[in-house]
């Protein structure tokens, strides 16, 4: 069922890294001024621009910032797909607010950027040249993360994904310090994700599971989480989608997240994510739903690489992988192929050769070719 411990062919020791506290539970929101106050004392809280602060969240979270002596502050203007510049703008609203601590409210975007700005927060270069690169050599700021969806897993996790639009690159500024100081994962902030959002995420962080558990650089800790996190995801989707005031449901799909969240920090993922980035920068598609469309076609690929660990996966989904991935999809709303979003055929090559430097790509349990993204890619058009 699991990899047989000292089998890893590419690490002679494994690391687990996770958050330094990981506060679960629906009310735990309210654990927030407690958490923030033992970090500091001024807080930058970062979000996007609408669906928290319509939600009422935005407006919590800062009274209870305030209610626990902190000094709060606001930077909503993280956009879907965050570019650089929004960081660099992030990053000059830490400096003004003369910020020690900042806490990350809403989806995968917004935790990427309170990640990228909270571990920059003491270096003078643009996040261009992080994105392109360069190390991070000051350790930054200390992060309290939120998630408000099931999903991306980003308050687990020790990398912020980013765009750099003039370069037409979307990719994972990666470093220790961009490790949440606090995970604090509350479902009732969940609640307010519409089902599109619910349905992408979800079906993002099921993906996410399975890239995690075939990943070359599994291992049984990670493989444990990963099965748990399908498991759980499994049950929850796709009724979470329609029934999104269930705070059974979405207490269900928040575990699930937050262990393929773990998982994946410390296992990696697959060609899938390899893919998606590219292909999200270029044609603006919902990162969660180009996973969601990829994962019957890259499954079907890596299936030759991982019998016993297909097997598994269909006792655990009561189905072939394959063939639950595309139900899933179905399940959830979800089209099986990208065709409103007109892909253009000319660009696979060029996706294909972003995709294959890919960490993502790299831990894929089977080698992948140019030729085997090109192919991928023609399966969802």
């Amino acid at each position: 069922m699991f990899s047989k411990v000292g089998k890893e062919p590419h690490v002679a020791t494994s690391e687990f890294r996770a958050p330094g506290k990981i506060l679960f539970g629906v009310g735990a929101l309210e654990s927030l001024g407690a958490e923030a106050r033992r970090l500091g004392g001024r807080a930058l809280l970062v979000t996007g621009r609408r669906a928290m602060a319509e939600a009422g969240v935005t407006r919590l979270s800062i009274a209870i910032l305030k209610a626990a002596g902190l000094e709060a502050d606001l930077f909503d203007q993280v956009e879907s797909e965050p570019d650089v510049a929004t960081v660099d703008r992030c990053r000059q609203a830490v400096r003004a607010h003369r910020a020690d601590l900042v806490v990350g409210l809403g989806g995968g975007s917004a935790l990427d950027v309170a990640k990228v700005a909270a571990g920059l927060a003491n270096e003078d270069a643009p996040t261009r040249t992080f994105h392109a690169g360069r190390k991070i050599a000051r350790r930054g700021l200390p992060l309290i993360a939120i998630p408000s969806t099931s999903g991306t897993g980003s308050e687990m996790t020790n990398n912020g994904v980013i765009s750099d639009r003039d370069r037409r690159a979307k990719a994972s500024i990666r470093d220790e310090s961009l490790i949440p100081a606090v995970a604090l994962v509350d479902p009732k902030v969940t609640v307010s994700a519409p089902p599109r959002v619910t349905a992408t995420s979800g079906v993002d962080a099921f993906v996410q599971a399975v890239e995690s558990y075939l990943s070359q650089f599994a291992t049984p800790i990670t493989e444990a989480l990963s099965l748990r996190a399908a498991e759980e995801l499994a049950a929850a989707l796709p009724a979470v989608v329609s029934c999104g005031g269930d705070l059974a449901l979405r207490t269900q799909a928040a575990w699930g997240s937050a262990m393929a969240g773990l998982a994946l920090s410390n296992a990696r993922l697959g060609v899938v994510h390899g893919i998606a980035h590219p292909v999200g920068v270029r044609f603006h598609v919902p990162h969660g739903l180009v996973c969601g469309v990829l994962l019957p076609a890259a499954l079907e690929f890596n299936r030759p690489a991982a019998p016993e660990k297909f097997e598994v996966l269909a006792r655990l989904l009561g189905d072939d992988p394959v063939a639950y991935a595309r139900r899933l999809l179905a399940e959830c709303g979800l089209p099986e192929r990208l065709t409103e979003y007109r892909l253009d055929l000319a660009a696979f090559e060029t996706i294909a050769d972003e995709a294959l430097p890919s960490g993502s790509t790299k831990a894929n349990p089977r080698p992948v070719t140019k030729a085997d993204i090109v192919a991928m890619l023609g399966a969802i058009v």
